[in-house]
Parts: structure tokens; sequence; C-alpha cells
């Protein structure tokens, strides 16, 4: 059980590592659909955001987790309508981003990682962090199991062990109880001969007496 223990402290203690790694925005790209705007982020990792309407033309972004690049690159695709785009640092680890442009509030915030994959971003629990404390649940559960599991065969093993040392032990008795039984006979049937020779000395010393 303590090394089930200090394995669950090391899997914690990677996930608080993870979680408290840096994470840098890098570029902004406003991307035209047909509905609004692709506004995707690019960043270390995901980040929590939470998004607030203005307007029908203006957007707030509040980034939890994650903090500007020295510099962040700003792109548009298939747009020229960008009124206004401020970034700002409002706490640590925390962004602001206000958008100005035609309909921007039917849009979809897409984070883009350096390995070249994505998700939509949400107003939940970062889809990481949870994803990484359920793999850490789940790994938890699975040694928890396996050694559960040795546990109890090992415990079969001894149960085994000690029932076959009990029936040694017992057969060990069983066979002296028996080779005293035996000499004891064997005493026995040498007695009751010498008596049979004994008497019949004295028969045959009657005998020749009487002749």
């Amino acid at each position: 059980m303590k090394k089930l223990f200090f394995i669950f402290v090391f899997l914690i203690s990677t996930a608080l590592t993870v979680s408290a790694s840096s994470n840098y925005l890098h570029t902004i790209t406003l991307e035209k659909n047909n509905t609004g705007y692709n506004i995707i982020l690019d960043s270390d990792r995901l980040a929590k955001v939470h998004k607030s309407v203005s307007s029908q033309n203006e957007l707030v972004l509040e980034l939890s987790g994650i903090t500007s690049a020295d510099t962040v690159n700003a792109l548009y695709k298939g747009t020229t309508a960008i009124d206004n785009l401020v970034v700002e640092n409002s706490a640590p680890n925390k962004l602001k981003l206000t958008i100005s442009a035609p309909n921007i509030s039917n849009s979809s915030v897409i984070m883009t990682f350096a390995d070249g994959t994505s998700a939509i971003a949400g107003e939940s629990f970062p889809i990481d962090k949870a994803l990484w404390i359920g793999f850490v649940l789940a790994a938890f559960v699975v040694i928890f199991n396996v050694s559960k599991g040795i546990s109890e065969e090992n415990s079969k093993i001894l149960i085994k062990q000690d029932i076959k040392d009990r029936e040694i032990e017992m057969y060990r008795k069983y066979r002296r109880d028996l080779d005293k039984l035996s000499m004891q006979s064997m005493k026995e049937m040498r007695m009751k001969n010498m008596l049979k020779k004994i008497d019949r000395k004295i028969d045959e010393r009657l005998m020749s007496s009487i002749k």
C-alpha cells in the first residue's frame, strides 16, 4: 500500500506540474465564415475561455490560465471589416480580448497548439485539465485494483501453503503413530512367541517327569 500511495502522489504532482507550466498566446486569427467568425487562438495549450457579448458587433473574451507572448500577431482571413482588436493582460495568467466587427457575436472560439491539434474553447472547466485528472484517477483505480489482485493472490497462495503444511504435518503424525503401533505390535508378538516357547518347555518337562 505504501508503493501505491507514492505512485498516486507522483501522478498528482505530475498533474500539478503540467497544470502550472507556462501557456502563451502567440497569434489571433479572425476568419470569416457563413454566419460570423472563427476566432482562432494559437497557444501552447488549452485555456479556460469566457465569452460575453456586449452587442451584435462587439465581443469580449476573458481567458484564464494564459498570458500573452512578447509579440501577439493578428491575422485576418476573408474579411477587412474588423474595426477594433485589443489584447489586455487583465491579471496574472489572464487575458482580455475585445473585438469589434459586424456580426462578431456569432463567433466560434478555436484554440490551436504547436503539435497541430486544436480544440473548441468553451466556458467550462478546461478540457485538458479534466482529461488529465480523469487519467490520474483512472490510473489510480487501475493501480489499486492490480495491487488488490496481487494481495488477494498472495493471500490465496499463503492459505494454500498453510493447508499444505498442515496436511504434511498430519501425515507425519500419522506415520509416527503408525510406527509406534507397529513397534508395539511387534513387541507383543515377540512376547507371545516367548510365552508359547516357555509353555512348550514346561509341557515337555512335565511329560518327561510323568514317564
